[in-house]
This record gives structure tokens, C-alpha cells and sequence, in this order.
């Protein structure tokens, strides 16, 4: 996506002794060649990555919007930091979103599907559609995909109920949003966990909570500015 460009928030977050670098992003619905692309390398989102001791006050919302780019905000509760990603692909119901160094999480409509950067990497999943998720109820099956350390691509499979749990208001950087809160619980001969998703009207994914890597812990998802 080109070179990265520096940039500062307006709060002091370096004088506070927090990391502050910077992507790029920007949205298409091809890999490359289109002008958009082009006119994105010149946009710059903050990211920053929290570190545990760190005392300083968070990135805003008014910081984010500046930017007129889509925004999802990205934590890790394992390792305590944050992340801000930016849409770079899309191709039919598939989209790629990226931080300046890297670190990208793929959507299946909507659904977690792929990551890469993370060091244990989600390298490739079949995922319930949007829909599934949104009604409330019914099963399906999961497939995730991890190489190990000698890059042996190893397969985990899952039967997956969805279960309503009810309305809930939830805030996303300053905002509340009036949602629906769905658990889909997975089990597998190794394994068994729930994902979380928080429906906004309707059909639309407000935030999730979805397995990165089974013993490694889980990537709580918010969509925070919605249009550029």
C-alpha cells in the first residue's frame, strides 16, 4: 500500500509514552489498479498498540473520524493491546482489512475468516454466513486452519449451535449502539469455544467477539467509523 506516512493525533499520546504508528487504507473491489487505491495511500489512520502500563488517554472517536476512512478497532485481551484497521480489499462479499505494518483480518460477509501478522495466525476458515448468525437459532458446521511450527497445515472441525441472548446497548469509542447479542457455541474433539456477535439493525455487525487461536485466546472486532 505504499510508504507509511507519519502522522500525530492531536492528544499527546507520545509524550505519554505510548506507540504511535501509522496506516494506510483504503477501499476497492479489486486487488489493485484502481484509482482508489491510488488516492488512499494518502490517507493515514493512527494506530496504536496499548501496552499494559500505559496511562494515557485513549484514541477518540473525533480523532478517528478526522481521517473520513472506515475504521474497525481491533483488541486482543491476551495480549493487551489495540489495534486500528482500515479496509484495502474487497472482492464480492470478501474484504481485507490491514494496519500499517501488516497485520490484516479477512471478512467473509462480516465473519472472521483469515488473519495474518498475529504470529498464531487463523490461516483459513469455512464460516456461517451473516444471515445464519442473525437468525438467532439453528447449527452449522466450522473448519479452522493453523500451520504449526514445522508449517504443517493442521485442520480443527466443529458443530456450532447459535443462541439468542438477548438486547443489549453497548459503546463503541464513545458511541452507544442498541443491539442484539448472539453467542454461537462451538465444540470439537479437541476444542470448544463461543463466539460472540452484537447485531445492529438487523443483519448489521456491530462488534464480535471470535477465536483467533484455540489456548491462544480471542479478537474482540468493533466497527467504529462505518463510511469515509
Amino acid at each position: 500500500m505504499g510508504s507509511i506516512l507519519e502522522m500525530k493525533l492531536l492528544k499527546p499520546v507520545l509524550a505519554l509514552g505510548l506507540a504511535l504508528t501509522v496506516l494506510a487504507g483504503c477501499s476497492s473491489d479489486s486487488e489493485s489498479g484502481s484509482p482508489l487505491v491510488s488516492a488512499a495511500k494518502n490517507l493515514s489512520v493512527a494506530m496504536l498498540k496499548q501496552r499494559s502500563t500505559a496511562a494515557a488517554p485513549p484514541v477518540t472517536r473525533a480523532d478517528l473520524a478526522k481521517l473520513n476512512v472506515p475504521i474497525i478497532k481491533g483488541e486482543l485481551k491476551t495480549g493487551a493491546w489495540t489495534i486500528y484497521l482500515v479496509p484495502i480489499t474487497r472482492s464480492g462479499s470478501v474484504e481485507t482489512w490491514s494496519t500499517s505494518d501488516d497485520l490484516t483480518v479477512t471478512f467473509r460477509d462480516g465473519v472472521m475468516m483469515q488473519t495474518r501478522g498475529f504470529g498464531p495466525d487463523l490461516m483459513q476458515a469455512s464460516v456461517p454466513t451473516r444471515a445464519q448468525l442473525a437468525s438467532g437459532g439453528g447449527s452449522h458446521r466450522r473448519s479452522y486452519f493453523y500451520l504449526d511450527g514445522a508449517d504443517k497445515m493442521h485442520r480443527f472441525d466443529y458443530n456450532c449451535s447459535v443462541s439468542t441472548i438477548g438486547a443489549e446497548t453497548i459503546t463503541v469509542v464513545g458511541r452507544q449502539h442498541s443491539t442484539r447479542h448472539i453467542a454461537e457455541t462451538c465444540r470439537g474433539a479437541e476444542h470448544e469455544f463461543t463466539n460472540e456477535y452484537w447485531f445492529e439493525g438487523g443483519n448489521f455487525i456491530r462488534k464480535s467477539k471470535e477465536l483467533l487461536v484455540p489456548g491462544w485466546g480471542y479478537m474482540e472486532l468493533a466497527r467504529v467509523i462505518d463510511n469515509g
